[in-house]
């Protein structure tokens, strides 16, 4: 059965090298933007080491039991860890709950399995508990570990992982799988694949929920409009996040707005003018507002909405921390 890992191909084959030749690590870091399949790969590299009938070395049979307990994420020596919800912190209790489970002998599987999703969220704590298994591990444990960025942990941590970077896909092709695989428009499935930047998982959820595709680019017009509004439209903008239970929308629309300006950089950049743009229905507006700014203004927008994003671990007042952002954006 294939992994079925869109464009990750190339990692997909060395795993599956690491299993064949018995030469599997104790942990693994699996990197790469959100929606990327992470997630996806790890688990499809745990269903190998798994099976009970593996169809070729490497391989998985997607049809034992231990396959159809992982499908379901109920395999009893599987163990996940990761923050309640995107954007908050995955704190030491949890990891220390996994750590005693892992020391434990495996019931139905050649090793127990930890899988922490997002462990950037990770605090500082819950990292530096983590690493006395990395350094100690047990022989009949495997660690799977995925983060954005592997500079965003300890750099001890990463060091002692065999660290997996994910790249997005072409979009051309990716474009061409979900053509495929949810018999699409050849120009729905290109938007789409814009639209989610190459990430395949992020693809795949905007062509199951296209209110979600719809939602996105309204926030990014949204951004394209308060370029050229004032302050008093911009505070009330920013007052539509004075709830603190906004903080996850307040976080969608920083994430989409880091798209939107870095179109509107490769818009303005010679040396973006090949690059492919997110928001192909706002070509038009991204040619207008890209001709009355500069590279730098573009660039110290996103540098400024990276240090919001940041923020929003804190406890921070969301509508002034939105009124703050809005104030520095380009008048344009």
């Amino acid at each position: 059965m294939s992994w079925d890992v869109w464009g990750h191909e190339w990692a997909e084959n060395l795993l599956k090298k690491h299993i064949a030749g018995g030469l599997t690590r104790h942990a693994y870091l699996f990197t790469g933007a959100p929606g990327i399949g992470r997630r996806t790969l790890a688990l499809a590299f745990i269903k190998a080491l798994y099976c009970q009938d593996p169809p070729e070395p490497g391989g998985f049979c997607g049809s034992c039991r231990n396959c159809k307990q992982l499908a379901k994420l109920q395999h009893t020596d599987l163990f996940i860890g990761q923050a309640a919800a995107p954007g908050e912190t995955l704190k030491i209790d949890t990891v220390r709950e996994i750590q005693h489970n892992l020391n434990m002998q495996p019931y139905a599987a050649p090793w127990r399995t930890a899988l922490f999703l997002r462990f950037e969220e990770a605090n500082l704590n819950a990292q530096n508990a983590l690493l006395k298994t990395l350094e100690e591990p047990t022989p009949l444990s495997k660690l799977m570990l995925t983060a954005s960025n592997e500079n965003a942990l300890l750099p001890t941590i990463s060091s002692r992982c065999e660290v997996i970077r994910l790249r997005p896909m072409a979009l051309d092709a990716l474009a061409k799988k979900l053509e495929t695989a949810r018999m699409m428009l050849p120009d729905e499935a290109l938007r789409l694949s814009h639209l989610a930047g190459g990430r395949p998982g992020y693809a795949l959820q905007l062509a199951d929920s296209p209110d979600d595709a719809e939602r996105i680019v309204s926030i990014a017009q949204d951004g394209i409009e308060l370029l050229g509004q004032g302050t008093v439209q911009r505070f009330a903008y920013a007052a539509s996040f004075k709830d603190v239970k906004k903080r996850p929308v307040l976080r969608e629309t920083l994430q989409v707005w880091q798209s939107l300006f870095r179109d509107l950089l490769l818009s303005v950049s010679e040396e973006g003018s090949d690059s492919p743009v997110s928001f192909l229905d706002l070509k038009d507006d991204l040619e207008k507002y890209a001709a009355k700014g500069s590279p730098k203004i573009f660039r110290e927008s996103v540098a400024e909405i990276n240090r919001m994003i940041s923020y929003l671990n804190a406890n921070v007042n969301l509508q002034l921390l939105t009124e703050n952002l809005l104030l520095n954006f380009p008048n344009l």
